[in-house]
């Protein structure tokens, strides 16, 4: 009885509100390679899980003919699996069973509306175990709203770019799955830079996870060979611009570590040199942890 009070008191909230979302790891499932001769891409050994996080006002855009729809061939050509909170049936306890969706979530499709900014627990629950887990958020901007007021959400990239919305640029059919293309090509990208990092990190891909401090000499030999590529790990690691403004010019390097450091998140380095395309630092980090 409980429980029903509880989720009768989450739909008033969302009819009132606006933002939901969540993220970190993957799903272990395996699946059996694809053997399809169609031309499409075989589906990888493991599925990964992508969870949508919306407010129920905006729940049209998970129907076939709309967004999500949109974008459900990734699940046979990139090997993952879509995962919105439509698949909990009577009986579940809904609270536990979306807070375990996003804690095997590794990718967020955030569907933000003014509705979903809105909502205690799209913000309050979900964006922030997307943002605990280190879930790669993806915002999707619907219609206008207040996504300014949002670190979170102003620090990112989203999709329509700029001060556009889907409801209110994109009215004409074409031009909406124009865009639609569009987040489907940026989701499969999405999907590739995630799933190699997974990869680099399994146990005897020779890249373990760091977490003490590094070494003088790690430090010298990060900040000589990172160069021009701070600006994409800073990004991964969603420093503000504001803040990487402040990074001394020439010095950028020191300037993300330090940021790390002060918010105790230095063992993100890895996975974040590996997923802009710079493994070579984060087996020196490695090595460097492992002499330590």
């Amino acid at each position: 009885m409980t429980i029903d009070l509880q989720r009768n008191d989450f739909r008033r909230a969302e009819d009132e509100a606006f933002i939901r979302s969540l993220f970190k790891r993957y799903i272990t499932s395996s699946t059996s390679p694809s053997t399809d001769t169609t031309g499409e891409a075989p589906m990888t050994t493991k599925t990964l899980k992508v969870f949508v996080t919306y407010s129920h006002k905006d729940a049209a855009y998970l129907k076939d003919d709309s967004l999500l729809g949109f974008l459900r061939g990734l699940e046979k050509t990139e090997g993952i699996e879509f995962w919105t909170d439509q698949s909990i049936v009577a009986g579940d306890l809904w609270d536990e069973v979306i807070k375990e969706n996003l804690r095997n979530s590794r990718i967020a499709l955030v569907l933000v509306s003014e509705w979903f900014l809105d909502s205690d627990y799209c913000r309050n629950v979900e964006i922030q175990a997307l943002l605990a887990g280190k879930a790669h958020l993806m915002p999707i901007i619907l219609s206008p709203c207040s996504w300014q007021h949002f670190d979170w959400l102003s620090s990112r990239q989203f999709l329509p770019p700029g001060d556009e919305s889907i409801e209110e640029h994109y009215t004409k059919a074409g031009k909406r799955k124009r865009l639609f293309l569009q987040i489907k090509d940026q989701l499969r990208t999405v999907v590739g830079r995630v799933r190699q990092v997974h990869q680099a990190l399994e146990p005897g891909a020779g890249l373990q996870p760091y977490s003490s401090p590094c070494s003088g000499k790690a430090r010298v030999l990060l900040c000589q060979r990172l160069g021009s590529d701070w600006r994409t790990l800073a990004d991964y690691l969603e420093i503000p611009p504001y803040e990487q403004d402040r990074f001394e010019r020439g010095d950028e390097c020191r300037g993300i570590l330090v940021w790390l450091e002060n918010r105790r998140r230095l063992e993100m380095l890895p996975e974040a040199l590996t997923f802009v395309g710079r493994k070579d630092l984060a087996e020196l980090l490695a090595s460097d942890s492992a002499r330590g």
